[in-house]
């Protein structure tokens, strides 16, 4: 551990050098929201990261972010990009995400941050699969290759600006098309069928455990965090995701 000016660097005091984190995502569609005890109310994976971040690691508040409104990886991208970076003008990115997600991740921040837009500069960074049993890990593995697929050759293609794909979420995703939500939250049998057609190792790709508890700390995300405060400048991670803004100069390559 080292010292600047009296302080202890594991403290993280702010400085114009220090990361803009930017917690992504609500939840996912493969498993039911997490709930709060305390009051009923949604627990956002990326309130669950800004948690982390704040409580354990003593990140400043005003460094920490948080995007509640995604609920996959090409939402993670869009909102992102439409209610943060675009508007903050955070042009230097590092993308943080799992192993087994990083090549899928890759490919939707490439093609989200690429429509319209040359002035993007993405960076991309994996972590361990903490907290996965190896079958978990196949499973997703298996599943992001798949996608990785469909992005590349078909969705990319096919929605190349920004509208194209603000009208692919909302008339097409389950998640954000208003009759799909309707179908999903009346017709209990169309969600339960969706449910089921993932696999449980799938299911457990999507929220790792440890003795039956949920795992929020993700130590390899951590040690990113550590190396990017000695060189550039930001990272950001939902639960398992993460984005970032780098605002000093840095090497990093895909992994």
């Amino acid at each position: 551990m080292t010292k600047k000016n009296g302080k202890s660097n594991n403290d993280h005091e702010s400085s114009a050098s220090s990361p803009v984190i930017l917690c992504l995502s609500a939840g996912t569609a493969h498993l039911p929201q997490l709930m709060s005890a305390h009051d009923g109310l949604p627990v956002w994976e990326s309130t669950a990261s800004a948690a982390y971040l704040l409580e354990t690691r003593n990140v400043p508040k005003s460094h920490v972010y948080a995007e509640t409104t995604s609920y996959d990886t090409i939402s993670n991208a869009f909102f992102a990009r439409t209610s943060f970076t675009d508007v903050a003008g955070w042009n230097k990115l590092l993308v943080v995400t799992n192993e087994f997600h990083m090549d899928r991740t890759k490919a939707i921040f490439d093609w989200i941050f690429g429509i319209d837009n040359s002035k993007y500069n993405l960076h991309y960074l994996s972590c361990d699969n903490t907290g996965l049993s190896d079958e978990a890990v196949h499973a997703r593995e298996e599943h992001e290759a798949r996608g990785e697929r469909n992005v590349r050759t078909i969705l990319s293609q096919r929605y190349t600006t920004m509208k194209d794909v603000w009208t692919f979420l909302t008339t097409d995703h389950d998640f954000f098309a208003a009759d799909k939500l309707v179908k999903r939250a009346l017709h209990n049998d169309l969600s339960n069928a969706a449910s089921a057609s993932a696999s449980s190792a799938l299911k457990d790709s999507y929220g790792g455990t440890k003795d039956g508890q949920k795992l929020f700390e993700n130590e390899g995300v951590f040690l990113s965090y550590r190396i990017l405060m000695q060189g550039a400048a930001c990272l950001v991670f939902g639960a398992f995701f993460g984005f970032g803004v780098l605002r000093n100069r840095g090497k990093y390559h895909y992994q």
